[in-house]
């Protein structure tokens, strides 16, 4: 079997893996919420099922480094942005709106899987400017959020300000992403619980565990392109031969 051949069976296990883990964790986490009673059968939201679901199949791509995560998140965020004005999260609606199109971006900087991005670490000097950015962004969300009768303004606004970094990170294949999606995943869980999308919060404790399985498996990536050395044009397991800094 050729090379190439190799890499598209990978590639195909890894999305039809996406879509049975995307079933069985949406099924997992209405009949958590109906355990709990945080659901009831009466309450099923099909728009809130398919959200949940498609975001799933996203973030376990995006653990697997498969490029096609980004037009399944941006069907993903788009329903999500229906989900959360139907709910009044006006932060949360306005952020899964811009990253409809701004995935884009993540598509292009990744690369096809055969030549994608090497996974790096985020460089000193772009912390305070990180952190900065971030903190205007989450100062002028909140403010608008609550002049306009948002639901929970304050919690809404550090989750659309945390994810906007968390995926600019997460597009530029950096390894500290992993850890601003943890954090935002905690006020998720809190805020999503609080304004009855109970299905979304479960959602959220998953991608919380799933937070530390995907920092191991990037840093994992990262050791392993690290160390391997350039044969015949081909790099293992889907990974790219230049381990170079990202510009």
């Amino acid at each position: 079997m050729s090379k190439n051949q190799l890499l598209r069976d990978k590639r195909t296990r890894d999305i039809t893996e996406s879509v049975v883990i995307g079933v069985v964790l949406t099924g997992l986490s209405y009949l958590a919420g109906l355990v709990f009673g945080w659901i009831s059968i009466h309450g099923f939201s099909w728009l809130e099922a398919f959200a949940v679901l498609t975001s799933y199949s996203c973030t376990w791509l995006c653990v697997k480094e498969r490029r096609i995560n980004y037009p399944i998140g941006a069907i993903s965020s788009a329903a999500y942005a229906i989900l959360f004005l139907k709910t009044g999260l006006l932060s949360s609606a306005i952020l899964n709106a811009y990253l409809v199109p701004t995935l884009i971006y993540g598509w292009i900087r990744w690369r096809k899987d055969v030549i994608t991005r090497p996974v790096t670490h985020v460089t000193l000097k772009w912390i305070p400017i990180y952190a900065i950015i971030t903190g205007l962004g989450y100062a002028g969300a909140a403010l608008l959020s609550q002049h306009s009768g948002g639901a929970m303004a304050w919690t809404d606004s550090v989750i659309l300000a945390g994810s906007i970094l968390a995926q600019f990170l997460l597009d530029n294949k950096k390894l500290e992403n992993w850890i601003i999606w943890a954090v935002v995943n905690i006020f998720a869980i809190y805020t999503y619980a609080t304004t009855g999308l109970p299905l979304v919060a479960v959602q959220y404790v998953f991608f919380l565990a799933n937070t530390v399985y995907g920092y191991i498996i990037w840093r994992r990536s990262m050791n392993h392109v690290k160390s391997i050395h350039t044969y015949d044009g081909y790099a293992p397991d889907n990974r790219t031969l230049e381990a170079g800094p990202i510009r």
